[in-house]
């Protein structure tokens, strides 16, 4: 065979078996790429931004196991399909990228904020979690169009319930688990199995303070490293950002 031809061909074969090991195991079960569509975690992770999620960390999906689950098994999840073993476990503060509570088929990330049996409120663009700034209690704020769900929440509920036509407003699923402080000022508190999620660019989000707390059985992975990044509207390439990991 010319010398040439069987270079090519092994550098075909090498190529083919890495495709193989990626979209066969690698990206069903470990990891998968991301892009981010619209500005809800900007400025930490803008539009145009490509990443990895690791998703063997917390659990991957079963292929098919939604539709036939077997009768005898010990794996994690039931309600909408089975999980492989987790690795980790969901932490307070990672971007975590999930299938949206209101249509599955949809994907968000976005940062935990808090995690189950802790208070949440919002007041006067400061998050609160256990009576206490949050480690995330300030994050980008737009002074020009400020929103309600982030100067007093959960507060604003009933007043958002009754005077705007909010899509998918989990109002009845909110308003359940809010409490009472010591103060008397209402607070939410995290069911178990579920964190609390919102967006870093907070006026601009729709987090859980809209369609409420996160399901751990929705979790897809944690996003680790941007890729690549595109400038948005210029089609530039934003070498500054590639290969940052996630904060």
């Amino acid at each position: 065979m010319n010398p040439k031809l069987e270079k090519y061909g092994n550098w075909f074969l090498q190529l083919a078996l890495a495709l193989l090991v990626f979209f066969g195991f690698l990206r069903p079960y470990v990891i998968e790429a991301y892009r981010i569509p619209t500005p809800s975690m900007s400025p930490t992770l803008p539009v145009g931004d490509h990443l990895l999620v690791l998703k063997s960390e917390n659990g991957q999906q079963i292929p098919f196991s939604d539709r036939m689950q077997p009768l005898l098994h010990n794996f994690q999840g039931d309600s909408r399909w089975l999980l492989m073993p987790a690795t980790g476990s969901v932490e307070l503060g990672e971007s975590i990228v999930f299938r949206y509570p209101m249509d599955e088929e949809v994907t968000f990330i976005k940062r935990v904020v808090a995690t189950e049996g802790d208070s949440v409120a919002v007041r006067n663009d400061t998050l609160y979690v256990n009576g206490e700034p949050s480690l995330y209690a300030c994050a980008h704020q737009d002074r020009l169009n400020p929103s309600i769900i982030d100067e007093q929440w959960p507060e604003c509920m009933p007043y958002l319930n009754s005077n705007y036509a909010i899509a998918d407003l989990a109002y009845e699923r909110i308003v359940s688990d809010v409490v009472m402080d010591n103060g008397g000022n209402p607070v939410y508190i995290v069911p178990n199995g579920n964190v609390f999620m919102m967006g870093d660019n907070r006026d601009h989000s729709s987090d859980s303070r809209i369609w409420g707390p996160l399901d751990l059985e929705l979790v897809k992975g944690q996003a680790v490293v941007t890729y690549w990044s595109w400038e948005l509207g210029g089609g530039f390439p934003k070498i500054e950002r590639i290969a940052r990991l996630v904060r």
